[in-house]
């Protein structure tokens, strides 16, 4: 018969035996997880990267990419493996040197229109507007950058002193292209500055309407979307100056000779006169 410090030594040693045996189960399948993770980083599948930037709205060239070995767990989604599968698609965005070449970056096989309509997007137009190296602050505006848009203009509402006022009409504008267009002047032909621009309809109006007087851009930073209210700038304020009294123009025919007039007798002296009981003024200017 068995004594109790004997049966208490066999339960020992079978839990002992059982241990073991699953402490090697946990380990083998460990192990064996770990060389899969292994064997699966260590196979790549070809991708094509660009071998230098690819500007927005460029036709990719066989120069402008090459293959590299990318691990299969982490492919780019729309990556692609052929380099002359992709040439001559369009680029709908800025792709930086060594960066995956995907489906999202480029416009449809099937594209038979211009790039921007690709980009633009629902509801928004894009409006070109003429501008010059001072205007395109000094070529620093470039595709996807924020602007904003001032207007300097003859304000009709301003009835006293400088007209001309400057002030900032639209805010937070994505700039779509930056391109070049033929003008004639002096009867030659010259090379004027474009900037497109992405606006609602209601801004392509008022776009509209100031690029008839001059515009310039005010280049942003690409995270500052605030809006900022203002009153413009006139030339009192910018003096730091109360504006000068100007002069109303009569309605009527002779409209200017009679504001002048007006103007003359605002500045004559009068004597007054007394004889008995009546006043009169006489003007000795």
């Amino acid at each position: 018969m068995a004594t109790p410090k004997t049966t208490a030594t066999v339960i020992a040693v079978v839990a002992l035996f059982l241990a073991s045996i699953a402490a090697y189960m946990v380990y083998n399948y460990l192990n064996t997880k770990e060389q899969e993770t292994a064997k699966a980083k260590t196979e790549v599948q070809p991708v094509v990267i660009a071998a230098a930037d690819i500007p927005f709205g460029s036709k990719l060239q066989a120069a402008q990419m090459k293959t590299t070995d990318w691990p299969k767990t982490s492919l780019p989604v729309g990556s692609s493996s052929d380099t002359k599968a992709l040439e001559g698609r369009l680029a709908v965005t800025n792709i930086k040197t060594g960066s995956p070449i995907i489906e999202d970056s480029l416009a449809p096989v099937s594209a038979e229109t211009g790039v921007l309509s690709y980009i633009i997007p629902p509801g928004h137009r894009a409006i070109t507007v003429a501008v010059n190296e001072v205007v395109g602050v000094a070529g620093f505006v470039l595709p996807m950058s924020i602007v904003d848009v001032i207007a300097t203009l003859n304000n009709p509402y301003i009835t006293s002193g400088e007209s001309r006022i400057s002030k900032i009409v639209l805010q937070n504008v994505k700039v779509l292209a930056v391109g070049q267009i033929l003008e004639e002047k002096e009867g030659k032909p010259v090379t004027v500055p474009t900037v497109t621009l992405d606006v609602t309809p209601e801004q392509a109006e008022k776009l509209a309407l100031a690029s008839e007087n001059k515009v310039q851009l005010i280049l942003k930073h690409l995270g500052d979307t605030a809006e900022v209210k203002t009153t413009g700038a006139t030339v009192a304020s910018l003096l730091g100056v109360a504006p000068a009294a100007r002069p109303v123009a009569a309605r009527g025919s002779g409209s200017r000779k009679s504001a002048a007039k007006a103007v003359d007798r605002e500045n004559d002296v009068y004597i007054e006169v007394i004889k008995g009981t009546s006043k009169t003024k006489e003007g000795i200017k």
